[in-house]
Parts: C-alpha cells; structure tokens; sequence
C-alpha cells in the first residue's frame, strides 16, 4: 500500500518522548520496535526505535549497535502501541514479531562524532503489512533538505525523562519545531559538534524532545494534512533530554538516499518516495 499513511488520526491539538502524548493505536504505523534478546531467561528489552520500509527493511541508527552488534542479539517487534520491557512471551496479534536476518551499518559511521549513524536491518521472515503495520515514507531526491521552519513529529517507546530507569511502556508522540542548522550549531548550543547531514529538531526552551530508547525512531513532516507523513529523520543523539538550547539531533534520510538505494534497491526506495 501507499507509504506514510496514518490508520487512525489523532485529534489535532493538544499533543505536547519528554513532553509526549500516547499515540493512538495506528497512528504510526511503519513504528517499529528494537529490542534486545537476553538468550539466558528468553527475555526482550526495548532499546531502540525503527522506521519499516517494506517486508524485508527496517531503517534505523548505526549506534544502536554499538555493544550488540550479532543478528540474535536482537528481535523486531511491529504493529506495537504498548510493549512489555523484559516481555519472555511470543507477541499477540496484531502485533508480529521477527529475527534480523543482517545488520547493515553505513561504511563511514564515526562511533566517536556519531557522524554517518544510518543503518538498516534485514527482517526475517518478511513482515506482511496490515492492520496497524505500513511503510514509512521517504523524501523524493529533489525534495532537497528539509525546510525550516517547519513542524513535525517524533514518536518512540523512550525514556520519559533524563534518567528514567526504563523506557515508556506505550508509543509516545510530540510535536517538534525544525531548527536552523546554523543556530543549532552555534556557541551557546551544540558549537560546531552537529554535521551539515543531520536535522536540528525540538524547542530552544526545551521541555519537548526525544530521549533514550528513541534511537533510531522517526522524526517527520508532511507539507499538509491530506499528504503523508515523510521520515525527514533517523533520531540519533543531543546531550540530556528536553534541555534548553539542546534540542535532538537527527541523521537527515535524505542525504542517505543513495546508500538506502544501494542496500535495498532502487525500485524498492522508489515505492516508498512519495509522489509530488
């Protein structure tokens, strides 16, 4: 089916993930769950977020496999609202669960600067899109950065605040401002550290914001309410969560759109590049 379209809508209004706001069962459908395998009690912690594709891909961080980096270390878990932390039973419809058939981690990701921090998994056996299960969409070639200003969304299963000692048990959605690349990089902010390839997104107040366990999840716009939503962004780092001046800092899809194609293929980024 058409990528980037939401199940059910969420009311408009009132959305304020720190900050955050449960989304509705639906509302993202192409959210997917990260979660780690621990082989020794059959257990599954959420530890990052996902952005599906198609059957066979999800789009996600390079960093979230900075310490698990083997196929079995991990479990993909779709068409969720609320995930159990520490879950040892199979997943009841509409949810699907699924093995990582491959990691693939961008060539050039810099672990120390968090430069490069895309990557994509292969899924095993293919997940079949339904109820409450779709395909995210990616940004055309010509759509070009992403214009400021300009409101969108972030949503994940993370930490609720800085220092929560586990990740949110439901989906959480806010809204988020794009910020000037230039004022996000300037002294009193990140001072040079964000990359001319990431996305600068949240409030300079702070207050709303993506947070640990977020990774890897989506950051996404639409141009108005009859188009999809795009995944302008892959959430990857900031310093604290919801801090003034330190908004969240994103992996910008489209200037991975090449390697995307190079992994998946071209006809397959085709599907899912909406149509302008």
């Amino acid at each position: 089916g058409p990528c980037g379209l939401r199940f059910r809508q969420n009311p408009q209004g009132g959305i304020r993930l720190v900050g955050g706001q449960t989304a509705r069962l639906g509302a993202w459908p192409w959210m997917v769950s990260l979660q780690i395998f621990m082989a020794h009690n059959n257990r599954r912690y959420h530890a990052c977020g996902g952005i599906l594709l198609n059957s066979h891909w999800v789009l996600t961080a390079a960093h979230c496999f900075d310490s698990k980096k083997k196929v079995y270390d991990w479990r993909l878990v779709f068409g969720a609202q609320e995930i159990e932390y520490g879950n040892n039973k199979p997943v009841r419809a509409p949810l699907q669960e699924r093995y990582v058939e491959k990691i693939v981690i961008h060539e050039k990701y810099n672990i120390v600067n968090e430069g490069n921090d895309v990557a994509l998994l292969k899924i095993t056996p293919p997940v079949s899109c339904g109820q409450f299960i779709g395909p995210g969409c990616l940004p055309t070639f010509k759509a070009g950065p992403p214009k400021i200003p300009q409101t969108c969304y972030v949503a994940g299963w993370g930490y609720i605040k800085e220092n929560a000692p586990r990740p949110s048990p439901v989906l959480l959605e806010a809204r988020v401002e794009l910020i000037d690349l230039d004022l996000c990089n300037s002294t009193q902010w990140y001072n040079g550290r964000v990359m001319s390839t990431n996305v600068c997104a949240g409030y300079p107040e702070g207050k709303i914001d993506t947070c640990q366990g977020d990774s890897g999840g989506p950051l996404m716009c639409r141009d108005n309410a009859n188009s999809p939503f795009v995944v302008v962004g892959i959430t990857s780092w900031g310093v604290g969560c919801a801090r003034a001046k330190r908004p969240g800092i994103y992996t910008a899809t489209w200037d991975y759109l090449n390697w995307i194609a190079s992994k998946i293929g071209s006809s397959a980024l085709h599907a899912i590049q909406p149509a302008t």
